[in-house]
């Protein structure tokens, strides 16, 4: 006896997404394969197949060598089938891009806005971003900010950087762009793009650490990024470092990002009398002792700031990345440096530091694949909003 609609349609859309899902991250494979990974009929197998390759989901992608008998044809997730939108919302900047299913860039946008923004101000140049970008088939808008993010409900709970408590973004996003918008922290944004795509996906265990306008850590433990139990796990530009330090923008004294973001940098760049972050870092480049000796002094704390977590959370890696990579060579030396000389002995022997691959298009990649992977969840795993 047949069972009722909705479980039939239950279980085929299970069905589905076991296919997708397994191309999507270890394809491409034959049909004998993927029934012995998905445990389908070869029936039921065939028929979802079908349907796959009809829809364009999926392809067939030519032969598997065989040393015996037929080759068989290999099956192929298709990361052109649809598009996502990422935005990262920065200080004075919005970036935003499509992106496909297999995190590569096909469109850019970015505009730029003053300082300390209203909420109304960020989500109209959102929606002209999405409409420049627009393509067919999106799958959704995903968004990476700096802060205390609720990722379930859409909402900015806390951004020093914009100067924000308790913003909405995600429920007037979808009301104006009739999609889906999936709201994250920036840098897990950037920590999950360089896991699946980039310098993180040899590791089941490792710290990205972002340097730009902020600090910030995203951890991954055993393969899946680690939030906290209310979300806001890697917070590192917060980590008090000097408790008599420079205030914070956070409010406290002596965090981090005083002594190794953009804001260090600034303060500094006054200081020695020049016009800009980036004729600073031109100074250091022709050897003006006293640029360089900033550069030295940010890779030093940030050393200090990266062997804290190392000491704690042992991880295989640190994949280090953000907006200052640019000028990466004139820290990263001093950087390292701490990171190997002062974490505990056993922490830091097997340790890798190693640069994150994908830039700041990381931010963007991320934010689009999330959307992507949201997507494509089994029908027993969908987040609820």
């Amino acid at each position: 006896m047949r069972g009722p609609k909705g479980d039939q349609r239950f279980i085929r859309d299970y069905n589905r997404g076991l296919v997708v899902n397994l191309l999507r991250t270890d394809g491409p494979m034959s049909r004998a394969d993927l029934a012995r990974h998905t445990g389908l009929a070869p029936s039921a197998l065939t028929r979802r197949i079908r349907d796959l390759i009809d829809e364009g989901l999926v392809t067939e992608a030519g032969k598997k060598e065989s040393s015996t008998g037929r080759p068989p044809t290999l099956v192929s997730f298709n990361p052109d089938y649809a598009s996502a939108i990422g935005v990262k919302i920065e200080r004075t900047r919005l970036r935003a891009a499509r992106v496909n299913l297999s995190g590569e860039v096909r469109a850019r946008y970015e505009t730029g806005f003053d300082p300390s923004p209203k909420a109304s101000q960020v989500i109209s140049l959102v929606e002209k971003a999405v409409e420049h970008l627009n393509g067919t088939r999106i799958l959704g808008v995903g968004i990476s900010i700096s802060g205390f993010v609720d990722t379930i409900n859409g909402i900015d709970i806390y951004s020093p950087i914009l100067g924000w408590e308790n913003v909405a973004l995600a429920e007037p996003l979808e009301d104006h762009l009739d999609l889906p918008v999936h709201l994250e922290n920036d840098v897990n944004a950037l920590t999950l793009a360089e896991h699946w795509h980039g310098a993180g996906a040899d590791y089941r265990n490792f710290v990205c650490l972002t340097v730009g306008e902020g600090v910030g850590a995203g951890v991954v433990v055993d393969g899946s990024l680690y939030r906290g139990a209310f979300g806001g796990a890697g917070e590192a530009g917060h980590m008090m470092i000097d408790p008599s330090g420079p205030r914070c923008r956070c409010g406290e004294r002596g965090c981090l990002e005083v002594f190794a973001s953009d804001q260090f940098l600034r303060r500094e760049t006054i200081q020695l009398g020049y016009a800009s972050i980036d004729q600073l870092e031109q100074a250091a480049r022709k050897k003006d002792a006293r640029a360089i000796g900033v550069f030295e002094q940010m890779g030093h704390y940030l050393g200090i700031g990266a062997k804290n977590l190392v000491n704690v959370l042992n991880p295989q890696a640190i994949v280090l990345g953000g907006g200052r990579m640019e000028a990466s060579d004139l820290f990263w030396p001093a950087f390292e440096t701490e990171v190997r000389e002062h974490s505990f002995a056993e922490a830091a022997k097997d340790l890798e530091i190693v640069p994150a691959l994908l830039g700041e298009d990381g931010f963007l990649i991320g934010a689009a694949t999330i959307v992507a992977a949201e997507f494509f969840r089994l029908p027993t795993e969908r987040t609820a909003r």
